[in-house]
């Protein structure tokens, strides 16, 4: 079987999930507890934002524009939550506080330093233009505006909107059912003493979870599934009937122990079998009944790399999100050669650095085995270099890709 490109990849699963659409049930959730949530329906507010006309600073408020010089009566004060709402004299104005409701009446603010105390009175000693540091009543926010959209992935700042729109609890999707097990007889539980020199602990598992843990998903921890094919079709059997979403680790290339693959296709269809990417190579996307099944290598590093460059996206998909995040890539100058044979787009571990000129430096972040587990753990990013690519020399301007939750 010829081999994927990674975009070619990508757009397959896209395509594949956006041809059975099935989005998961709603539940209502505390505004504060959904962020990181996928919005379930359309926000409409109910309300303007500002509510009314108020002050955008400390000063006074005057019934137009007025020159320098001009002296004004001070006749009232108006407070945040406290308004004035005595009728104005013509020559008076009203001491006014930021966030504070403009009286009728007045068209404009007159900034505190902007002006001169004399006894009752004040003495403007600048020009102010009317409708000066007012913020008008629904100039921000209208009521029946739609402020936000069903599919949207919810962030802090979305928090402070639906708060200060008044809205308490937000419609979002229900977390979907994520199962996740490894294969393999040499594997063991970490925690337990390993009894003999074949035995290797399961990093995989607890990687995917740890991942999963950052994503709207409920966790189904299956354990591990021995190297047979009788008891991999068995619980490959019971996790589709648990689960939305199938994860597994291992098995999946063509040794003679590599049972994921022909199970998962005994049990429903295989969409993709092998993509052009070092490392992680053999990768498959597929289906039982009505579950999404995506099996990852057995070596950790290329598991992680598969991780971020195919699962992420469609399991927001799946979600339910409209707007699938995207990974944040820029440029960056290696500060040594990197090896690279034409062929494969190949992902390589990186420790990024910015310049005091406001560049970036990548290095190698050690050598590139898919199985140093430690590499990964010191690297900050990954150097993304296209299929093509060969052999690149230091000074060389290369595409990275940095991990977001290792810079603030």
């Amino acid at each position: 079987m010829a081999l994927t490109s990674v975009s070619e990849l990508q757009t397959l699963i896209r395509e594949h999930i956006a041809r059975a659409p099935r989005l998961p049930e709603t539940e209502h959730l505390p505004v504060a507890q959904s962020i990181g949530r996928v919005l379930a329906a359309d926000m409409v507010s109910a309300l303007n934002i500002p509510a009314t006309d108020i002050s955008a600073m400390d000063g006074y408020a005057l019934p137009a524009g007025a020159a320098a010089g001009s002296r004004w009566r001070v006749v009232g004060e108006s407070a945040a939550g406290k308004p004035f709402f005595s009728s104005l004299p013509e020559d008076g104005c009203i001491r006014i506080m930021t966030g504070a409701v403009v009286p009728a009446g007045c068209a404009c603010v007159v900034l505190q330093e902007h002006t001169e105390t004399d006894g009752d009175a004040i003495l403007l000693t600048q020009e102010v233009a009317t409708g000066a540091n007012i913020r008008y009543g629904g100039e921000e926010v209208a009521a029946g505006d739609t402020v936000l959209s069903a599919g949207r992935i919810l962030r802090p700042a979305d928090v402070m909107l639906l708060a200060a729109l008044g809205i308490g609890q937000v419609p979002v999707y229900r977390k979907i059912q994520v199962a996740v097990l490894s294969t393999g007889d040499e594997l063991h539980e970490p925690g337990t003493p390993v009894t003999d020199c074949g035995q290797v602990y399961d990093s995989n598992r607890h990687t995917l979870m740890a991942r999963l843990a950052t994503m709207p998903v409920e966790i189904l921890d299956l354990g591990q599934a021995a190297d047979d094919l009788e008891g991999v079709l068995h619980t490959l059997d019971e996790a589709a009937r648990l689960a939305d979403v199938v994860i597994t680790s291992g098995g999946v290339s063509v040794g003679e122990y590599d049972y994921m693959r022909e199970a998962v296709d005994r049990l429903g269809a295989i969409h993709h079998y092998k993509v052009a990417i070092k490392p992680g190579k053999p990768f498959v996307f597929g289906q039982m009944l009505r579950t999404w099944y995506f099996g990852l290598p057995g070596n950790p590093v290329s598991g992680y790399v598969g991780f971020d460059l195919f699962l992420k996206a469609a399991l927001w998909q799946l979600c339910g999100a409209q707007e699938i995040p995207q990974p944040l890539r820029m440029q960056a100058n290696l500060t040594q050669a990197v090896k690279k044979s034409p062929g494969r787009m190949d992902i390589q571990r990186a420790v990024l650095t910015p310049t005091a000129d406001g560049t970036w430096e990548a290095a190698p972040a050690g050598e590139q085995d898919s199985h140093r587990v430690w590499g990964v753990s010191r690297a900050n990013g990954y150097i993304v270099l296209p299929a093509e690519s060969g052999n690149l020399p230091a000074g060389s301007t290369v595409t990275v890709q940095p991990f977001t939750e290792a810079f603030l």
